[in-house]
């Protein structure tokens, strides 16, 4: 199980509280559906109705014990450069079978089966259909949600790469600094910032997060779509840039206390909104990968709901 493994440096702060906790970025602190609840779905599952879907499973009944996750869902897809892979992973619970996915607009998104989560990968493929609806169909039941799609440019991906991998440390002394309102009346002493001063960048985003992140404060933080996929795009803006998630939770105990996260994740170097477009559309490009005992899904397999290898 990776966990994230705490620099008292960097966190002495943490001896003062109990983990509430959400973790870094938006894949730290992966919601219930991000911006929707997901125990529904947002596309026509008011009651049960007969539909009609898309793929090989002929009539089905609308059904809301089935559930996607997400629902809603989001990706984007760069217009002028289709080296980019966009995938979104999907499950859905609710009944035992294997699932037939379709899609509203066959020419926007593949199917893939994902052995490992029993589900399916969707890989975008176009985004000439801002909205299109998945349905998932299991024997005679289907489900659908709206897979919403963010039209982007290469200059957008290459903006938020850069920010991503500006290869800026880690510096204990310039995060610490923000953590000070938490500590006024703690006694506990903080390292300084740097001798050269702060950088005026904010540290990459590899140094805290994915397989092998290089600053040596956490392991195994992931925040690809299989984390973040039922995040609006605003909302990740929020988690990256004013440290907030519009739901507030869940959060696994055993990542950074929210308070802190709150405090020091505020990048005020990804200020303008070609800035934070490119940041989104970059995160949205990350290739799906399970983060073990962590937030897949909105926290199914931490709550058992579903497996992972």
């Amino acid at each position: 199980m990776l966990r994230p493994m705490f620099s008292l440096r960097f966190v002495g702060a943490v001896l003062l509280g109990t983990c509430a906790a959400g973790a870094a970025l938006a894949a730290c602190s992966s919601s219930n559906g991000g911006g929707s609840n997901d125990n529904g779905n947002d596309a026509g599952n008011g009651g049960d109705g007969n539909v009609t879907p898309n793929g090989d499973g002929g009539p089905c009944t609308q059904s809301s014990s089935l559930q996607i996750h997400f629902a809603p869902m989001y990706s984007a897809f760069v217009t002028d450069n289709t080296t980019h892979l966009f995938q979104v992973p999907a499950v859905v619970t609710g009944a035992s079978g294997t699932a037939l996915w379709s899609a509203s607009d066959s020419s926007a998104v593949t199917f893939t089966a994902d052995p490992t989560t029993g589900g399916t990968t969707m890989t975008v493929t176009s985004a000439s259909t801002p909205s299109v609806t998945i349905t998932a169909q299991v024997g005679s039941l289907c489900t659908s949600a709206t897979l919403n799609i963010t039209s982007a440019l290469q200059a957008d991906w290459a903006a938020g790469s850069a920010r991503y991998n500006n290869g800026v440390p880690v510096y204990p002394g310039c995060i610490d600094q923000k953590l000070l309102p938490l500590l006024a009346d703690s006694g506990i002493t903080l390292p300084g910032p740097p001798d050269g001063g702060c950088p005026t960048q904010g540290p990459a985003c590899t140094g805290c997060h994915g397989s092998a992140p290089t600053g040596g404060f956490f392991t195994g933080v992931q925040h690809t779509p299989e984390q973040t996929a039922g995040f609006s795009d605003e909302q990740l803006v929020n988690i990256f840039v004013n440290g907030t998630v519009d739901d507030g939770g869940p959060y696994d105990p055993n990542l950074l206390p929210y308070e802190y996260w709150h405090l020091f994740h505020t990048w005020s170097d990804i200020s303008t909104t070609d800035e934070q477009k490119g940041m989104v559309v970059y995160l949205r490009s990350l290739t799906p990968i399970s983060e073990n005992g962590g937030l897949n899904f909105g926290g199914l397999q931490d709550a058992g709901i579903i497996e992972s290898d």
